[in-house]
C-alpha cells in the first residue's frame, strides 16, 4: 500500500467542528466505472449481499487502500484502524415523480421500490447490537460514490456538528451537495445525524457505506500535525459555538492533557441565547470546572439509579411481533440495534481526567446496572488502565447482564496495553461459556446478547494485539472465536490473528479467510461454475 496522504491541522479541526468531510479518492476513473457496473449487475440479478458485497466487488479495496482514503482514516483514527465487518450498499431507486414539498429538512421516508436506504433523519446504530454513543471520534462512517451523483439523484444530507446530540433534534444547518463526482469519499463521525433524499432522476443512485473503528487510545497526533493550539478554521459550517467541546476533542486526538483552563466560561455564558438546546447541553458538559464538582456530579448521577434503563426494550409492531426499528426518535436505551446515550453526568465526569478515576470505580461497584454501565463507559473514555480500574472492570465481566458485560468489554478495549492474566482468563471463560439468558434473539435478524459480547471480546483482543508478550493468550482465544456463530466476532478474530503475525496465527487466520473465498467472476445468467 502506498504511503498514506495525511490530513492537515486545519482539515482535522474542520472535521471536529462539522463532523463531516469529503474528498476525491484520486483513483483512475475506470475503476469507479467498473465498480459501478458490478453494483448495477448485482442489484439486478443477485440477492442482496449485505456485508458480503466486498467479496463480490473486491475492486472497492482499491478505494479503501488508496493514499487519500487511508490517509484520512489514519489521521482521524490512528494507524491501526479497523475496517469494521459491517458495510452496506445504499441503493436509491427513482420514485417516478417530481416532488415540490420535499425540502432539505423534511423527515419522511420516500424512496423508490427496491431501495436499501432511508430518507428519514437518523443517527446510525451499531451492529450487531446497541453500543454507546461516543462524543470522541472512535467510530467513523465512510460513504463512497462510484458514479456521479446529481442533485436530482438525491445526495445524502447531513446535519452539521450533530455528533454529540442525544438524538435527532431540530433539523437545521443541513448540508447537501449539488453534485458529487465519481470517486468521492465522504467521512462522518459515526453519530452524525444524516438522511437520504428521494431520487427524482431516471437511474439508480448507489452509495457504498463502511464503518471504521479506532483500535488504540491516541498518544500523539496521527495526522500532519504542526500547530498545537486549537483554532476554529474559516469556512466551517456549524453555527453553534462549541469551543469547549471542540477543544477537548482536539486535545484528546493529540494524546495530550486536556486544558480545563483554556476556555473562557464567561464568553460561553454570554452567547447561550444564540445556542440551540443541544449546544447549551454540550457546552455545559465541556465547560471548565473544578474537581470539587465531581461529588455533586456523582450525587446527580446516582439519583438516576433504579430507572431500569439497562433493561432491553424491544421494538414491537401493533401485533406484538419483534421488528427492527421504531418510528420514535428518542434517546431511550433499548439495547438492540439502536445506540445507547449515557447520562450527561457520565460525559462530564470524563472531562475531569484522572481526578475522576476513584469516583468512577466507586460508581462501578454500585448495585444498579445502569450506574455500572455509565461508570464503565466513562472509564473507557478516560482510557487510564490503572490496576484498580482493570480489576474493577474485569470483576464486572462476571455480571449476569450482557449489557453490563458488553460495556465493560468496551472499556477494557481502550486499555489493551494494561490487561492482566485475570482479564484474559475471564475473556476465555466468556468465549467458552454459553450464558443461558443471553441466547434470546433481540432483533428479527436473530442477534443475541451473546453475539455482541463475543464481538466485543474480539475487539478487546484486536486492540491488545500490539502487546507482544500477550500474543500466546490472544491467539488462543481468537482462534476459538473463529468458530463463533456471529460473523462479526469471527471476522475481527481473523484480523487479530493476522496482526499477531506468528506462523500459527497466520495459518489460522488465512485458513479462515481461504475457506470463505468468493469467486467474483461468476455470473448467474451465463457462468455459474
Amino acid at each position: 500500500m502506498q504511503e498514506p496522504f495525511l490530513l492537515t491541522d486545519e482539515e482535522v479541526q474542520t472535521f471536529i467542528v462539522d463532523g463531516v468531510m469529503s474528498f476525491q479518492s484520486g483513483i483512475d476513473p475506470s475503476t469507479h466505472m467498473e465498480i459501478h457496473e458490478l453494483l448495477k449487475y448485482s442489484a439486478e440479478h443477485e440477492m442482496p449481499l449485505g456485508n458480503n458485497f466486498l467479496s463480490r466487488v473486491p475492486e472497492i479495496y482499491k478505494i479503501l487502500r488508496c493514499p487519500r482514503v487511508s490517509g484520512a482514516l489514519t489521521s482521524l483514527l490512528g494507524p491501526n484502524y479497523l475496517i469494521h465487518p459491517h458495510r452496506a450498499i445504499h441503493r436509491s431507486t427513482p420514485i417516478g415523480e417530481k416532488l415540490e414539498d420535499f425540502t432539505l429538512t423534511t423527515n419522511l421516508h420516500h424512496l423508490g421500490k427496491g431501495s436499501t436506504a432511508t430518507s428519514l433523519w437518523h443517527q446510525d446504530g451499531q451492529s450487531p447490537l446497541a453500543r454507546a454513543r461516543h462524543h470522541l471520534p472512535k467510530y467513523l462512517i465512510g460513504f463512497y460514490c462510484p458514479h456521479d451523483v446529481t442533485r436530482q439523484m438525491g445526495p445524502t444530507r447531513f446535519k452539521l456538528g450533530s455528533y454529540m446530540h442525544q438524538s435527532v433534534t431540530e433539523i437545521t444547518e443541513v448540508t447537501q451537495p449539488d453534485f458529487i463526482a465519481a470517486g468521492t469519499f465522504m467521512l462522518c463521525h459515526f453519530d452524525t445525524v444524516h438522511a437520504g433524499f428521494p431520487n427524482q432522476a431516471e437511474s439508480d443512485r448507489f452509495l457504498v457505506k463502511f464503518v471504521f473503528a479506532r483500535t488504540s487510545y491516541p498518544v500523539k497526533a496521527s495526522w500532519n500535525h504542526k500547530k498545537h493550539k486549537w483554532n476554529k478554521p474559516n469556512g466551517t459550517s456549524c453555527k453553534d459555538e462549541l469551543t469547549p467541546a471542540w477543544h477537548y476533542v482536539w486535545d484528546w486526538m493529540r494524546g495530550g492533557e486536556n486544558n480545563r483552563n483554556g476556555v473562557n466560561d464567561v464568553s460561553i455564558l454570554n452567547m447561550s441565547n444564540t445556542l440551540s438546546d443541544q449546544g447549551i447541553r454540550i457546552n455545559n458538559i465541556y465547560a471548565c470546572g473544578k474537581s470539587l464538582e465531581l461529588e455533586s456530579l456523582k450525587v446527580s448521577l446516582l439519583q438516576k439509579a433504579g430507572l431500569e434503563k439497562h433493561v432491553h426494550e424491544p421494538f414491537l409492531d401493533e401485533q406484538g411481533n419483534l421488528i427492527s426499528k421504531s418510528k420514535s426518535h428518542d434517546n431511550s436505551p433499548r439495547w438492540n440495534e439502536k445506540a445507547v446515550v449515557m447520562e450527561d453526568e457520565a460525559y462530564r465526569i470524563v472531562t475531569f481526567g484522572e481526578d475522576a478515576i476513584d469516583l468512577l470505580v466507586e460508581i462501578l461497584m454500585n448495585t444498579d446496572p445502569w450506574m455500572q454501565i455509565n461508570a464503565a463507559f466513562a472509564l473507557g473514555e478516560l482510557g487510564f488502565g490503572t490496576p484498580k480500574v482493570i480489576t474493577a472492570l474485569t470483576f464486572r465481566l462476571e455480571s449476569d447482564l450482557d449489557q453490563v458485560v458488553r460495556q465493560s468489554l468496551d472499556a477494557l478495549a481502550c486499555m489493551s496495553m494494561k490487561l492482566t492474566d485475570d482479564t484474559f482468563d475471564m475473556l476465555e471463560k466468556l468465549v467458552q461459556t454459553s450464558h443461558p439468558s443471553w441466547q434470546e434473539p433481540l432483533v428479527p435478524r436473530g442477534w443475541t446478547g451473546q453475539d455482541q459480547v463475543r464481538m466485543n471480546i474480539a475487539l478487546v483482543l484486536l486492540n491488545a494485539a500490539v502487546v507482544a508478550d500477550k500474543h500466546t493468550r490472544i491467539e488462543s482465544i481468537a482462534t476459538q472465536l473463529l468458530a463463533d456463530a456471529n460473523g462479526y466476532a469471527a471476522a475481527i478474530a481473523a484480523e487479530t490473528l493476522i496482526r499477531i503475525n506468528s506462523p500459527s496465527s497466520l495459518t489460522a487466520g488465512i485458513q479462515y479467510l481461504s475457506d470463505r473465498r468468493w469467486d467474483e467472476t461468476l455470473r448467474v445468467h451465463n457462468k455459474r461454475y
